[in-house]
């Protein structure tokens, strides 16, 4: 569907722009990224390096994009959730990209910032969308649509009838925005959708599930057997 494609709804939002050094020492900004962060002030931001304004588990993952950025021959999209001040939640689109010089040298980077959260999420922070990667783009995944999401690593993949999907958001912050009534956490790696459990494979020693539409064996850990049963309907 044509409102799956996040780029399309990106045409409606001005974004905040800002541009730093390699150690993340803010340069320039306008007047858009302080309405979309309408609680840091305008010297707190030039004040501060960027990494910190961001809580410490997401600066790894910034670190990370950043070299990502260093080495790619186009803007790099990205999305992530800050956490502000007050645990105020937002979901941010970054598309990053280094800026030359007139010799050619990367000298500064660049940053476009597009709050999203508005497309996604309800006002109680229940996911509406997913963004996910795709060969034509950014797109957006409806919740209904998926079978399990793994971890992989600080991202996820997402598995759906359709094919699976890379996704820049953690698994934990993804099962945060789910409805607990229809997913649940079977392993530390994995979230299923309960409406989606094609068969349960159970012996003395293991358990685990298959999903529609997919052979995966999906393994349930120990400790959390247990509250999957029950929601199953088995215990």
């Amino acid at each position: 569907m044509e409102s799956d494609n996040l780029l399309k709804l990106l045409e409606q939002l001005d974004p905040g722009v800002v541009l730093f050094d390699d150690a993340f020492n803010v340069l320039f900004i306008n007047q858009a990224l302080l309405l979309i962060f309408p609680k840091i002030s305008r010297e707190e931001v030039f004040r501060t390096n960027l990494l910190a304004l961001h809580e410490e588990k997401l600066r790894n993952q910034i670190r990370d994009i950043f070299r990502v950025m260093k080495d790619a021959s186009r803007p790099v999209p990205h999305t992530i959730r800050h956490l502000g001040r007050d645990r105020d939640e937002r979901f941010l689109f970054l598309k990053l990209m280094p800026l030359l010089d007139s010799s050619l040298q990367q000298t500064i980077n660049g940053c476009l910032v597009y709050d999203i959260t508005p497309f996604i999420t309800t006002a109680q922070r229940t996911l509406l969308k997913i963004p996910v990667s795709t060969a034509s783009g950014i797109r957006l995944i409806d919740p209904s649509e998926i079978l399990y999401i793994r971890a992989e690593n600080v991202y996820s993949r997402i598995f759906t009838a359709r094919g699976d999907f890379f996704c820049d958001l953690p698994l934990g912050v993804i099962e945060e925005g789910l409805p607990t009534k229809e997913f649940i956490r079977i392993h530390r790696s994995y979230l299923i959708h309960l409406g989606k459990v094609k068969k349960i494979d159970r012996d003395a020693q293991s358990l685990a599930v298959v999903m529609e539409g997919d052979q995966a064996r999906l393994p349930v850990s120990r400790s959390r057997s247990k509250d999957f049963l029950q929601r199953i309907g088995l215990r």
